[in-house]
């Protein structure tokens, strides 16, 4: 089989390592596609990038418009496509899909959940805002009992270390004098962006949410990115169906949408 030509990111040494032995939180708590998968970049791949489209295919779901397929192409999201070591795109697969499956079968909903709370810590919490229902927390239970195990050692240099014994320190020095900046901060986002005229409690909540993430972390766009389904929903709620064609354009030719990262 043709190699797969992957880029390896510092977290993606880490999970490759989950596979062996224990590391050092948050990575220790996202051990099931390291089980799975160990250090198979083929595997990875596949998994990372089958979950993407599924992830585009369930927005468009969510969204009842079809366009909406387009977010694959959103920068964060395509940074998993070009870096499959990852877990993002497997969890936010899973959140979606548990959100969207609530309503049909509340079992396979809570199952799907379950998973997602092994795959990545924050999957449950954005399964039960993508669903604005507070059932699908019930994913944090795997979360709760990994937290209570030993973890391990951190497996890169002393820099990463710091970066995670210190992540508000890591935060501000990764992000100075960027916070205000649109070009990270909301280009990235396209047409998309359209959705915050429609700004509903869910929706500020998801934003809360996605961007307090990077208050602990060093990336950005492919962490506030998270948020995706509730603001292409809100979008689509917002613009009459003529528009929304236009949207998808502008995701896909953003000229301002930056490395994803």
């Amino acid at each position: 089989m043709k190699p797969i030509n992957v880029w390896l990111t510092p977290d993606g040494y880490r999970y490759f390592a989950v596979s062996k032995k224990r590391v050092i939180k948050p990575f220790h708590l996202r051990w099931f596609l390291p089980f799975v998968l160990k250090d198979n970049l083929q595997a990875w791949a596949w998994v990372t990038r089958l979950s993407i489209v599924g992830f585009a295919i369930l927005t468009a779901v969510y969204c009842q418009n079809p366009w909406m397929v387009s977010v694959a192409l959103l920068p964060g999201i395509v940074f998993s496509w070009k870096c499959p070591v990852l877990v993002d795109a497997f969890g936010m697969f899973l959140a979606l899909l548990a959100c969207v499956l609530l309503p049909i079968y509340w079992p396979a909903a809570v199952a799907v959940a379950l998973l997602a709370g092994c795959v990545r810590e924050t999957a449950p919490i954005w399964s039960a805002v993508y669903a604005w229902n507070p059932i699908l927390l019930v994913g944090m239970i795997p979360v709760a009992i990994r937290w209570l195990q030993k973890e391990g050692p951190d497996v890169l240099d002393e820099k990463g270390l710091w970066i995670v014994k210190h992540p508000f320190k890591a935060s501000k020095e990764f992000h100075a004098g960027k916070w205000m900046s649109p070009q990270l901060m909301l280009t990235p986002w396209a047409g998309l962006i359209l959705g915050l005229g429609a700004m509903t409690p869910q929706l500020f909540l998801a934003l809360l949410l996605a961007y307090s993430q990077l208050l602990i972390a060093t990336d950005s766009v492919r962490l506030y990115q998270w948020a995706t389904p509730v603001l292409a929903l809100a979008t689509c709620n917002l613009l009459p169906v003529w528009a929304i064609p236009f949207v998808a354009v502008s995701i896909v030719f953003n000229p301002w949408k930056g490395d994803g990262i």
